[in-house]
Order: C-alpha cells, then sequence, then structure tokens
C-alpha cells in the first residue's frame, strides 16, 4: 500500500527521535533526497502518493540513519559557510560552529590585506575553501595527516573552481621552516577522551582521531600553539576553534608562547569558540 508524504514524514521523525535532536528536519531532508526535489515540493503537496520505490529507498535510509549514521554522510553532502561540499566518513563534518572562524579569518584578511595563509587539519577543505572563495586572492596552504581526507578536499576544491596547495602533513610535520605565513587557522580536535559526548548520537559515526586529541582535549592546541612561532611572520596572525570550556587555557598557552593581543569570538550560541592573537614582533 502507497504512503502519503506526511505519514512517511510522521514515521520517519518518530524513528529519528532516538538519535537527532531535529528528527522531523531528518525526515524531511531524506524525503526530498529521495525524490530529487526540495523541501518545499513536501509541505506543498504533503497528500502526494510516494512511488513503491521511492518508500523503499526512503525507508532504508531511516534505517541507516538510526544506525546512526549522519544525514551528511547519507546525502554524501553537507553546506558550509553557503558552499555545499562532499563529505564521506573519512572526515569531520563541518559544523555551523566552524562559521565563526571562517568570518573572523576573512575579517581579518581583509582588514589588513593579508595574502597567506595556512590551515592546519582541512578534513572536507571546509574552511580552506570558504577562504578561498571569499579571498581568491589569498594563498593558501592546507594540510591533513589523512591522504583520503586530501583527496576529499581536493574533489571540493575542483567543485569550487579554487586552488590551494594541500600537503599531506601531521600538523607542521612538512611544512618547510623557512616557510613563513601571515595568518595560521585550524579546527583541531579539542574533546577530552573521556568525554560523554563522544559515545552520544552523530559522533558516534564520526572519525576519533578528528574529534578527541587526548585526554584534556588540550594536546593538539598546545601543539598548533607551541609550534606556530616558527611558521609566521612577526605580527602574524593565529586563529583557533576550541571548546566552549577551554578558552581560558587556550589563551594562556598563546600568551607563554610569544602572543600578544588575545582575543575570543563567540559562535551562534553565544559560546566562546575561536580564539585568536597576534605573534609578537621579537618572537
Amino acid at each position: 500500500m502507497s504512503e502519503q508524504i506526511n505519514t512517511a514524514i510522521e514515521w520517519a521523525a518518530a524513528c529519528c527521535s532516538r538519535v537527532s535532536d531535529t528528527p522531523k528536519l531528518d525526515a524531511e531532508i531524506l524525503l526530498a533526497y529521495c525524490l530529487g526535489k526540495p523541501r518545499s515540493y513536501l509541505y506543498s503537496w504533503p497528500e502526494q502518493l510516494l512511488e513503491s520505490e521511492e518508500s523503499r529507498r526512503f525507508r532504508a535510509l531511516v534505517d541507516q540513519r538510526t544506525l546512526p549514521t549522519p544525514v551528511a554522510y547519507l546525502l554524501g553532502e553537507r553546506e558550509f559557510y553557503s558552499l555545499t561540499l562532499k563529505t564521506n566518513p573519512a572526515t569531520l563534518i563541518p559544523r555551523p560552529e566552524t562559521e565563526t572562524l571562517v568570518e573572523t579569518a576573512i575579517s581579518i584578511c581583509e582588514s589588513e590585506s593579508l595574502t597567506s595563509l595556512l590551515e592546519l587539519g582541512t578534513g572536507t577543505g571546509a574552511i580552506a575553501i570558504a577562504l578561498k572563495v571569499h579571498r581568491p586572492g589569498t594563498n593558501i596552504v592546507a594540510t591533513d595527516i589523512g591522504p583520503g581526507c586530501l583527496d576529499l578536499a581536493r574533489q571540493n576544491a575542483t567543485d569550487h573552481a579554487v586552488t590551494i596547495d594541500w600537503i599531506e602533513s601531521d600538523w607542521f610535520s612538512q611544512i618547510e621552516t623557512k616557510r613563513k605565513f601571515e595568518m595560521i587557522v585550524s579546527n583541531p580536535p579539542y574533546i577530552p577522551a573521556a568525554h560523554p559526548c563522544l559515545q552520544e548520537g552523530d559522533l558516534r559515526a564520526e572519525p576519533l582521531s578528528a574529534l578527541s586529541p587526548g585526554e584534556t582535549g588540550l594536546e593538539a592546541l598546545q601543539q598548533i600553539i607551541e609550534n606556530a612561532p616558527a611558521f609566521l611572520k612577526p605580527g602574524g596572525f593565529l586563529l583557533l576553534e576550541h571548546g566552549f570550556d577551554q578558552q581560558e587555557e587556550v589563551a594562556e598557552l598563546m600568551q607563554a608562547n610569544g602572543f600578544s593581543n588575545i582575543e575570543c569570538k563567540f559562535d551562534l550560541n553565544r559560546r566562546p569558540r575561536v580564539s585568536l592573537a597576534r605573534l609578537n614582533h621579537d618572537s
């Protein structure tokens, strides 16, 4: 027996409620994907009957969603800073919180007329690509330790017609020490290894290495901050995303490693999310 669009959404939302904070939205996105239609179509034709193949595909996706498998992995894409980016289970899913990092970097690049930038741990390439799209005159180098991540980042860069220098590297390990940048940005893993959120919801399906660097959650942040001065020009900027409760520790690390003019930017939920600082000219 065929089912109507509104009935299918109601069933799927009930299923997704076990794993998602936005079950109806997930249901609508997955059904629109199966139908090859925008979500507005679902609201315009709620009593439209689904074809049997459409219903089968939709139910199969909902079953995968409840494993849980994030919607971004099921669709193979995610929107970030108004860009559609390919995603896969090898990479962290781009998040709205990280748009704060991009907005801050763009603003500084514009006001300071910066032309050289390094991103560490690029994943899908979201940050580097968004920066390049909005600041096309900036020379951007982006690194990741995972070759699979870099392959995906290259595909996304091609989709958006931008050129970025991709380097397989464990943070700074493969960057020439003589190379200096005007800005370094990163959204490194920063969740403590024992934090219960890692065993909840969609985080269970994302790569652990992209979420947690170790016991304290500060390990990657500390490594980047301690090594960044060797790769920054005097007065260069360092921008880092971090946990909402890590602002003080990050500021202390920055100050201890030759940085000043330390500020913190808040994300859309008004939580401290991005710390920025300038390297002292005598460092």
